[in-house]
């Protein structure tokens, strides 16, 4: 075996069965290694991509024919309306435009009166409970003196006064009260059925008061409608006057006429106006009629109010 260089073999000059690797060609030597042996890229090569295939169009698509809009009719001559037309379309707007002027006013007008009369009504109830409170917090009939008290020395004449109502079939121990139940002072609230009750619409009241006084007001008393089980007071006393008298079987002074409001309250206090002046021992009430009851009227309490003279004594 021929001898090898060391610096070749490493080099990879000789192949695997020692033999130098030298190749000649035709006007040119070419020296082959190992490492000098570039192996060519391995290209995949995909599947060829299949496209579809291209719709074939049987028929070509035909486009509609665009709408042939009809010509505008030509008027031969322009419409003449007549002033009558319009003069009665003008008329029709003014009649209806009236109308409801006419009915918008007499609607409002109505929804006025309707309202004005609840306002009215309330205002009415309201006075009604503050003029009832202010009698609660502060009634006249108590803070004045009153000279028609039985305790303090006032008297009935009952031969002057009208007669007791006798109750038909009422039992009989349920006895009528007297006239001297008007005078025994009775205070808010009047007990129901606690009163002088005298027949017919019309009676008279005969009293000696306590002292010889300048008469300034008088008080007369009666249930209220809120304490009545019907709801009415038809027995209450409605007109009537007063008369002033300085001795029994003297001349009577006509002091003035009153109405009891039956929606009033229970104690009402009537002003006299008349001969406060004079000086009266003696007062006579005098019902005309009631709110409504024929059989019989009932009075509650009664109280008479005015200032002792200087030169008067009790007796």
């Amino acid at each position: 075996m021929a001898r090898r260089s060391a610096r070749l073999e490493n080099a990879g000059y000789y192949d695997v069965d020692g033999s130098p690797r030298i190749s000649y060609s035709t006007g040119t030597q070419r020296h082959s290694f190992p490492q000098d042996q570039v192996r060519p890229p391995q290209v995949r090569v995909s599947e060829p991509v299949q496209r579809p295939e291209p719709v074939q169009r049987s028929e070509p698509v035909q486009r509609p024919e665009p709408v042939q809009r009809p010509e505008p009719v030509q008027r031969s001559e322009p419409v003449q309306r007549s002033e009558q037309t319009r003069s009665w379309r003008w008329f029709n707007w003014f009649s209806w435009g009236l109308l409801l002027k006419l009915l918008f006013s007499l609607t409002s007008l109505v929804v006025s009166e309707v309202n004005l009369g609840s306002l009215r009504k309330e205002l009415h109830h309201l006075q009604q409970d503050l003029g009832r409170l202010q009698t609660m917090a502060h009634p006249q009939a108590t803070l004045w003196g009153n000279f028609a008290l039985a305790s303090h020395g006032a008297q009935v004449l009952t031969a002057f006064s009208s007669s007791t109502h006798q109750q038909k079939g009422s039992p009989s121990w349920l006895t009528p009260y007297s006239p001297w139940e008007v005078i025994k002072g009775q205070y808010y609230p009047l007990v129901p059925g606690h009163c002088w009750a005298f027949s017919g619409q019309t009676g008279e009241l005969f009293v000696a008061l306590s002292q010889k006084i300048h008469v300034s007001h008088i008080t007369v008393g009666h249930i209220s409608k809120e304490q009545s089980v019907t709801g009415e007071i038809l027995s209450a006393p409605k007109a009537f006057a007063l008369y002033g008298l300085e001795e029994v079987d003297g001349p009577k002074v006509h002091l003035g006429t009153f109405q009891y409001e039956s929606d009033g309250d229970s104690f009402q206090t009537f002003e006299i106006k008349e001969h406060t002046s004079n000086i009266f021992r003696f007062v006579k009430l005098e019902v005309l009629t009631n709110h409504g009851l024929e059989d019989y009227t009932c009075l509650y309490n009664f109280r008479v109010h005015g200032k002792i003279p200087e030169a008067a004594t009790t007796w």
